[in-house]
């Protein structure tokens, strides 16, 4: 059996409104990022997911280094640890 880690996280994410179209697309090509939504006020929530805490916060430092990001705040945070069973490939034989 081999373990691996998932990552959820939640951010609010404060911009300016009138660069929040081009800050949603930015972070949507985040690797594991979605934004939900975003109000007029420039607030965003944003989704991640993630195989390990460290990413989370490199995608938070990306959001922040976005020109027209004021501020980036990590809202939930949960994980969770998976069993998996690694898959034996076809061309592999076993040896008896």
């Amino acid at each position: 059996m081999q373990q691996a880690e998932l990552h959820i996280s939640s951010l609010i994410v404060h911009m300016r409104p009138h660069k929040s179209e081009s800050i949603k697309k930015s972070i949507n090509a985040f690797c594991g990022a979605e934004v939900v939504s975003i109000s007029e006020q420039g607030k965003g929530i944003v989704l991640l997911e993630s195989s390990h805490q460290r990413e989370i916060m490199e995608v938070i430092d990306n959001i922040n280094d976005l020109d027209g990001v004021l501020n980036t705040g990590l809202v939930y945070h949960e994980f969770e640890k998976i069993e998996y069973e690694e898959e034996k490939s076809p061309e592999s034989k076993e040896i008896i």
